[in-house]
């Protein structure tokens, strides 16, 4: 099986969320498996959880295999938080923590 990554630049944000947007467009596709990973992203915006969120609703919609190639750093938590995203449902805490929730 192949995998398909895709990373994040590291000025990933709203001004510049479309880029990231058009490579999730191109790599979500049935039967696909993507992971993204997000760890050059110095200082993500609400934009890119927004995306995030959904491409995982394009990808279950599709049947591909969709996952955050690692789990989410402190700076992505920190936004994750203050957005009310966490803490989550068990599979969102899969998602974005790889169920680690004592980070």
């Amino acid at each position: 099986m192949s995998i398909t990554m895709v990373m994040a630049s590291e000025d990933v944000c709203l001004p510049t969320i479309g880029a990231l947007a058009e490579d999730l467009k191109t790599a979500i596709a049935p039967g696909a498996t993507v992971r993204l990973d997000l760890s050059g992203a110095a200082s993500p915006d609400l934009s890119v959880i927004q995306l995030v969120q959904a491409a995982r609703v394009s990808a279950a919609a599709t049947g591909c295999d969709f996952a955050l190639s690692a789990p989410a750093d402190a700076t992505l938590h920190a936004l994750l938080t203050r957005a009310a995203f966490l803490p989550a449902s068990a599979d969102d805490t899969q998602f974005w923590l790889h169920g680690d929730i004592a980070q």
